[in-house]
């Protein structure tokens, strides 16, 4: 099993011996919809239910692992694990109630280091998923075999920064170049500046009395 070395090992147990094995050829990425720090959904995993993902991010991008990137996660529904023995590696991010906030720019940064790596050490490719199991990068909501029923995760906000920030940036810093910056906030031009009133004028007292 493959452990990244950018993140912290918090490994479950037992499921990271007990499930099977899977050749990586995704990465799928996900919001929790709760603020919780990778500490905090490790204990979720641990305590709370049979599903875990491989990997959890907190607000300031910093990442932790639970399950080998070779081992089944269940975050994924039918892309867990195929007939084939391919899978998806997943991973949950911290986010409001509704996922509907972006991620920091500290959680883009570590997804898109995340993601060059799952790209060099499992070779999957610099693409996003065609289909529900054609190899390549992806979000929850991308493909309903990806989830029970349908979902909106991540979001809409993270959606649009998965196409404009995240995915071209593992394309680009995979093959060496700079990642693209976020976009400026527009500008907004000044007010226009309104000139004082002209006072109106009044003739002075005594020329109006001799008629000027």
């Amino acid at each position: 099993m493959a452990w990244y070395p950018g993140a912290r090992k918090m490994e479950l147990q037992p499921e990271s011996d007990s499930q099977p094995s899977i050749r990586p050829t995704q990465f799928i990425m996900h919001s929790i919809a709760a603020p919780w720090t990778k500490e905090r959904t490790f204990e979720y995993w641990r305590d709370s239910t049979n599903l875990e993902s491989h990997f959890g991010q907190s607000y300031d991008g910093s990442i932790a692992q639970y399950i080998g990137t070779q081992t089944r996660a269940d975050a994924n529904y039918l892309a867990n694990r195929r007939s084939d023995g391919t899978g998806a590696v997943s991973i949950e991010t911290a986010s409001n109630l509704n996922h509907t906030d972006p991620w920091t720019d500290a959680q883009v940064e570590g997804l898109i280091a995340l993601g060059v790596w799952l790209h060099k050490q499992h070779g999957i490719p610099l693409r996003i998923c065609r289909t529900a199991s054609d190899p390549g990068f992806g979000y929850h909501r991308l493909h309903a075999d990806w989830a029970v029923g349908g979902t909106n995760c991540p979001g809409d906000a993270r959606v649009k920064q998965f196409k404009e920030r995240i995915f071209p940036g593992i394309v680009a810093r995979a093959n060496g170049t700079p990642a693209p910056k976020p976009p400026a906030p527009p500008t907004v031009p000044p007010p226009p500046v309104t000139p004082p009133p002209v006072p109106e004028y009044v003739r002075p007292v005594a020329f109006r009395m001799i008629g000027v």
